[in-house]
C-alpha cells in the first residue's frame, strides 16, 4: 500500500490491539535507513499486539557513505499520520542505526571521553549528538554518532523514551540467546539497506562486531570471509545465522550457502511464538523488535 510517501511493507495487529490503551503498552521503533518498524507489546498479556514495517520512498539508491539512519522529516511526516503512536506508552524504546560508533570496555570507559572515543575511529562531516550506551550483557559501552537534527527530532516527539544503537540493540538480544549455546563461535550477519552488521561471539562473550558498507551481494560474501578469515573460522565449520532484510530464497542467502556450509535463520524466542501470528520470516527480520527485555533497558 502506498500513501503520502510511505510503502507499507509488514503490517500485522492482534484483535486485542486497542489504541485507547497505549499506557499500557511498550512500544519499540527501529529507525532505519530508509524506513520505520515498530513493535507493540502487552506486558499484561506477555505477547506482541502489533508489528508494522514502512519504507520510505525515494530511497532506490544504496548509500556509499556511513549509514546514519533516517531523514528527520520523513519520520515527522509519518508519525503525522499515525498520531497514535504519539500517544503515553508504558515504555518506549528507540533503537536508530548509525554505522558512526565504536566499544569501550566498561571497565576502561570514562564518561567524559565519549567524545574522544568516537573521532578516534571515525571522522565526520556532518555535525552529530554522541551518545552512549551500556551493553549489560557484553559489559560493555557502545558510543556512536547520530544526525544533531535526527536526535533532536527524536527526542522532542520520545521525550522519556531510552535510545538505543542498533548493533547494541542486536547483541543484547542475540547474546542473552546464545550465551549458553552449544554452538562454537556462531556467527550473526544482520542485513539492512546498504550495510550490514557482523557480530561473533566466543566462550559466551562479545569476541566482535562491526558494520560493512554493501550494494552488491558479493559485497557481503567477501567481507563475511575476510572476518572469518581474519579470526581463523573456518567457513566449513562455523555456525551463521542470518537475519534482517534477507530471505531463503534470495540471491544472497543462494551466495552465501556457496561459501558457508552451515546457515540458517535466527529464530524467535518464546515470548515471539506466544504473540502474534507471524509468517516464519518475520522472527528473523524484526529480531530486535521482538525482544520484549529491550524495553527494560
Amino acid at each position: 500500500m502506498m500513501a503520502g510517501g510511505f510503502l507499507t511493507q509488514v503490517n500485522h495487529y492482534d484483535r486485542l490491539f486497542d489504541q485507547e490503551l497505549t499506557s499500557q503498552y511498550n512500544l519499540s521503533i527501529r529507525v532505519e535507513p530508509d524506513g520505520l518498524s515498530f513493535s507493540v507489546y502487552a506486558p499484561f498479556l506477555s505477547k506482541f499486539i502489533g508489528l508494522e514495517s514502512v519504507k520510505f520512498t525515494g530511497h532506490e539508491e544504496l548509500l556509499s557513505k556511513p549509514v546514519v539512519a533516517a531523514d528527520a522529516e520523513e519520520i515527522r511526516n509519518f508519525v503525522g499520520q499515525h498520531p497514535w503512536l504519539l500517544n503515553p506508552f508504558r515504555h518506549t524504546c528507540l533503537i536508530v542505526c548509525s554505522q558512526v560508533y565504536t566499544f569501550i570496555p566498561h571497565v576502561l570507559y570514562n564518561e567524559q571521553e565519549r567524545n574522544t572515543y568516537l573521532s578516534f575511529v571515525h571522522q565526520s562531516e556532518n555535525p552529530e549528538t554522541v551518545s552512549a550506551q551500556f551493553l549489560n550483557s557484553a559489559e560493555a559501552w557502545v558510543v556512536y554518532g547520530l544526525s544533531r537534527n535526527l536526535f533532536q527530532t527524536l527526542k522532542t516527539m520520545y521525550s522519556d523514551a531510552s535510545m538505543i544503537h542498533h548493533a547494541g540493540a542486536f547483541i543484547e538480544t542475540i547474546l542473552p540467546r546464545y550465551r549458553h549455546s552449544q554452538l562454537q563461535n556462531p556467527v550473526f550477519v544482520n542485513i539492512s539497506k546498504g550495510f550490514f552488521d557482523i557480530v561473533i561471539l566466543g566462550e559466551g562473550k562479545l569476541r566482535y562486531c562491526n558494520s560493512f558498507n554493501w550494494k552488491t551481494n558479493e559485497d557481503v560474501s567477501y567481507f563475511l570471509i575476510f572476518v572469518l578469515d581474519q579470526l581463523g573460522l573456518n567457513p566449513e565449520n562455523v555456525q551463521v545465522l542470518l537475519s534482517g532484510s534477507v530471505s531463503p530464497d534470495s540471491g544472497l542467502f543462494s551466495l552465501l550457502y556457496r561459501y558457508i556450509r552451515h546457515l540458517s535463520f535466527i529464530r524467535g524466542s518464546d515470548p515471539v511464538k506466544g504473540g502474534l501470528v507471524l509468517p516464519d520470516e518475520a522472527e528473523f527480520r524484526f529480531v530486535e523488535l521482538l525482544n520484549p527485555a529491550l524495553c527494560a533497558l
